[in-house]
Parts: C-alpha cells; structure tokens; sequence
C-alpha cells in the first residue's frame, strides 16, 4: 500500500476545514492552509471596489454565438482545460451577440468585462492556467471577470494566481466533481493576493506577466519539464513577498506529482487520451 499521514488542528475541522483530504502531501495541505489564512496578503473580497462576476449564464441565457465584424457583437473568452488559454495574456476565443429583443442586456455584461480573469472550473491535470489578464477587457464564459483593477494591478494579480501559492489555494475550496473542479465567485473572493498598491511588489509581478505573456504554459501535468514559465513566475512572487524560491520551488514539485482524479477506472488509464 501507499499513502500519506496528515495531522491536523483539531479546531480547524471543527471550523469546518477538512482541506487535508484534497492532498495526497500533508506539506501541500499545510502550505496551501498558511498561504489562505496569509496577514500579509488581502483576500480580493476584501479590496475596496473589486468585484468578481460569474457572467456564463448570463451569457448562455441572451446570448449566442457569433462572428467577429458583425455589429453588435462582442469578444469573450470561452473553454477550459487544453483547448483554450495557452498563454497568461488572455486571447478571446468567440464572438457573442444579443438574442432578439435582449440588445439592452449588452451594456450591463460589458460593464462586468475585467483586464482579469479567472477560470470559473477546470480539468486539474489538463488544463494550463488558473488566470488570465490583458491591456483589453473581457467577459467569459468558463472564466470570471474581475473588475475594477488597473491594467497593471490585473497582470500583477494573474502571475500570482498562476503561481504555485495561487494554486494552492484556489484547489483548497473545489466545487462538484473531483476530476474537474468547479469555482464560484467566493472561491475567486476568497483567494488572498499580495498588496498590488505597493509600488515594488506591482512593479516586480507586472513585469513578470511581460516578461512570460509570449510563453507557452504547458498543462499541469507536464508540469516543469516542458517549460520555465512556472518557475519564473513562482520566482516573481518570492522576490515580491520575500520569501524563499527554493521552497516555492520545492512546493511546485509536490504540487506536479499529485496524482489527479481522472474519472477512469482501474486498467483504463493506458486507452486514456493523453495517459
């Protein structure tokens, strides 16, 4: 057999908090605990004038797809997993246009259009990116928008969601299925970021979204091998919070051989798409 023991506090599963079952590493439980109840971070519910915005169903509701160039339509980012973001810029995937008689619905989606995103659920082995952000605004569907930060303070916010503390504490609180966990816009609140109104920490993640906008992100699964741009970002994040980028790193190697729930059953891995 094989496993792991995980001790934890008494009082936090009294608090309700079990988040050791998530993980096969007591390291990778611990961790991602310290980083969500973090003093020297914010949670995002907790920024004056920031909000985040579940838009899909709105979007499914009074809008279909369209084609870019017709009047009245809009860019929005679709998809989750392999087929959709590969890069931490985000890259609108369809055009969306009003249903007949819901063209009043356009202003009110567009005012929730965010320069940030975050993925509303996603496959934990294939998909690339938990956020995304551009100089453009966005709405999703599959991806949350994030509104009233500038053009910076979204790039800023996106390399360290990407990054393994990011990570950590978003897979804390999944939704629905296992293999492709589900995130609400409390998941999104609940996420604790570093202060982007200090001018350094800004300055020191923006220019790692710069520096890695053009970088391929390979899928979690192939982890580190294939690319640095998780490490580069992890980097950012320790010269900005000053912490240690040896232990971020080692962090990100556990996070890599988690193994996933992949939805198969036993013997069925080798015919699996891409197992």
């Amino acid at each position: 057999g094989w496993g792991e023991v995980s001790y934890w506090d008494a009082q936090r599963i009294e608090a309700g908090d079990w988040t050791p079952a998530i993980w096969r590493s007591p390291s990778l439980a611990d961790a991602a605990y310290e980083y969500a109840n973090h003093p020297g971070m914010t949670r995002i519910s907790d920024m004056p004038a920031v909000s985040v915005y579940a838009t899909g169903q709105v979007l499914r509701g009074h809008f279909q797809r369209s084609e870019a160039g017709i009047s009245g339509s809009f860019p929005i980012m679709k998809g989750k997993g392999a087929d959709s973001q590969s890069f931490i810029r985000s890259e609108p995937t369809e055009w969306w246009i009003p249903k007949s008689g819901a063209r009043s619905e356009t202003e009110k989606m567009l005012e929730k259009a965010g320069h940030l995103l975050i993925t509303a659920g996603q496959g934990n082995s294939s998909a690339r990116l938990t956020s995304t952000a551009s100089g453009e605004r966005y709405v999703g569907n599959g991806w949350m928008p994030v509104t009233g930060l500038s053009e910076a303070e979204a790039k800023a916010v996106a390399v360290f969601v990407n990054s393994t503390v990011g990570r950590l504490q978003l897979m804390r609180n999944p939704g629905k299925m296992l293999v492709f966990p589900q995130y609400s816009t409390t998941e999104a609140e609940n996420l604790r970021i570093p202060d982007i109104k200090d001018a350094r920490i800004l300055q020191t993640l923006a220019d790692c979204w710069e520096q890695t906008k053009d970088m391929p992100v390979p899928q979690f699964r192939d982890g580190d091998e294939k690319s640095e741009v998780r490490r580069l970002w992890d980097e950012a994040v320790a010269k900005a919070m000053g912490w240690d980028a040896a232990e971020l790193g080692r962090l990100r190697g556990l996070l890599h051989r988690e193994p996933h729930v992949r939805g198969l059953g036993y013997n069925q891995y080798a015919d699996a798409p891409g197992g």
